[in-house]
């Protein structure tokens, strides 16, 4: 299948009226302490950048283990039978979306049919662009698209990292959200956000009260936008990435300012330590993570992780001290 700018803007209708569905506000618990991903998900080389269909039978991860193109980095598959089964052993997905460059997953779109990666495979605009894939039936892992750029008001002669799609409030509120390295931030990569019209993706904006003069790449935003957990190594300005944490953010609405961003415990983050790549499960409850603390199966690589957390109702939130 042919991707164009068309198909994807027709896969974003349905996204659109899929999230006017979700409920917004929900707090949760906090997150448990992380669990390690056994074989055949994590190996002795790198895996991570992490994500779950809705169903959470099918991950997409990347991965440069044995049958990577060229050792690259790779998008791999791998399915269970149910939530609570073992995962299968993974596939790779064909040449023409892995190459011998990097494939790197980033999100899907809400009704799983777009899947975002970043690569520095030919045909970009810069170190490393945002690319899609497309299929048309959400279950078929063999149906994916050629890929396509994301187009010159995401993309930049910088380096692009993640990228996240927005549908809030009914669909009033619509963009994509990326990080890049592009000249205007504040230091290193920052978050940016790019409302989507009718035409596409308008003039993109720093997320200002998020970044900082260090580190900010990979992130995920929740379905409602009400919050964001993302990778920094700030307060460090030397670029050290063994500094990367796990921060977030949150807001009343999607109107509103982001608050200051706090780190994450000690359920999650290990100082001296990459923990990289959040992404969260469709009903946020669960969120896959990666991280190179001690205890992976090869020493130094990255591994993917798990942790979860529960829906708090209101009756459990007036029961609180």
């Amino acid at each position: 299948m042919r991707l164009t700018q068309i198909t994807i803007v027709v896969c974003l209708i349905f996204v659109i009226a899929l999230q006017s569905q979700v409920r917004s506000g929900q707090e949760y618990s906090d997150w448990e302490p992380i669990v390690h991903l056994p074989p055949p998900i994590n190996s002795e080389f790198d895996d991570h950048a992490a994500i779950l269909s809705k169903d959470e039978k099918t991950m997409y991860f990347t991965s440069n283990r044995t049958g990577s193109v060229g050792g690259s980095e790779d998008i791999w598959v791998s399915i269970r039978k149910t939530r609570n089964s073992p995962w299968q052993a993974p596939f790779r997905l064909g040449n023409g979306i892995n190459t011998g460059a990097m494939e790197r997953v980033r999100s899907f779109a809400a009704d799983g049919r777009i899947l975002l990666f970043q690569s520095d495979r030919a045909g970009g605009l810069g170190f490393t662009d945002i690319w899609a894939i497309v299929r048309d039936r959400v279950n078929d892992d063999f149906d994916w698209s050629d890929p396509i750029n994301m187009g010159s008001v995401i993309n930049s002669p910088s380096v692009e990292l993640a990228a996240n799609y927005l549908f809030a409030d009914a669909g009033r509120v619509k963009k994509l959200f990326f990080s890049s390295t592009k000249p205007g931030g504040f230091g290193g990569p920052d978050i940016y956000e790019s409302t989507i019209s009718d035409l596409g993706f308008e003039f993109s904006v720093n997320v200002v009260e998020l970044n900082s003069p260090s580190i900010e790449t990979c992130f995920w935003v929740r379905d409602d936008g009400l919050e964001m957990v993302f990778s920094s190594n700030r307060p460090n300005i030397t670029g050290d990435i063994n500094f990367h944490d796990m921060w977030v953010s949150t807001r009343e609405s999607v109107y509103d300012r982001w608050k200051a961003p706090e780190k994450l415990g000690p359920n999650i983050n290990v100082p001296g330590y990459q923990d990289v790549n959040p992404a969260f499960s469709f009903d946020n409850r669960t969120m896959l993570m990666a991280s190179r603390r001690p205890g992976g199966i090869g020493p130094g690589s990255f591994d993917i992780y798990f942790t979860t957390r529960r829906p708090i109702s209101s009756a459990d939130q007036q029961r609180s001290p």
